[in-house]
């Protein structure tokens, strides 16, 4: 599958919860900040995939798809291991987990919530850099 925008409006959302996500972030805003994690993992899929995904798990195996086919997946996993990640679909169910916090399913301390998040941001931020410069 070749990468490239298929659903513009969804890589603008993923860039606004990336940018939102920043905020929240320096607002301590954390059930907000892991909505927007949620929220920019689950657009950048559907802005590449060749058709929507709707449900979690479908969204889980299109980020693990979606990964791979991603500029610079060298240094993408070099984060994921950084972080203790074991995989993309690893990552894309924290992710979830964090979706299921927002809505009030799941509790973490704020020390994990502050360390998670971060990281997140980070290879956030990198998989944008590295869309941005193919």
């Amino acid at each position: 599958m070749m990468l490239r925008v298929r659903r513009s409006l969804y890589f603008k959302r993923f860039q606004k919860h990336l940018r939102d996500l920043h905020k929240h972030l320096e607002e301590r805003d954390y059930v907000q900040a892991a909505e927007k994690i949620w929220g920019a993992i689950s657009s950048l899929i559907n802005a590449y995939l060749p058709e929507e995904k709707m449900r979690v798990k479908d969204k889980k195996e299109g980020f693990s798809q979606l990964f791979e086919l991603l500029p610079n997946k060298r240094r993408l996993n070099q984060l994921l291991t950084k972080y203790g990640f074991k995989s993309a679909y690893h990552m894309a169910g924290i992710a979830s987990g964090l979706h299921v916090y927002f809505y009030g399913g799941k509790n973490y301390p704020e020390e994990y919530l502050k360390k998670i998040m971060g990281e997140f941001k980070e290879l956030l931020e990198e998989i944008q850099n590295a869309l941005l410069r193919k």
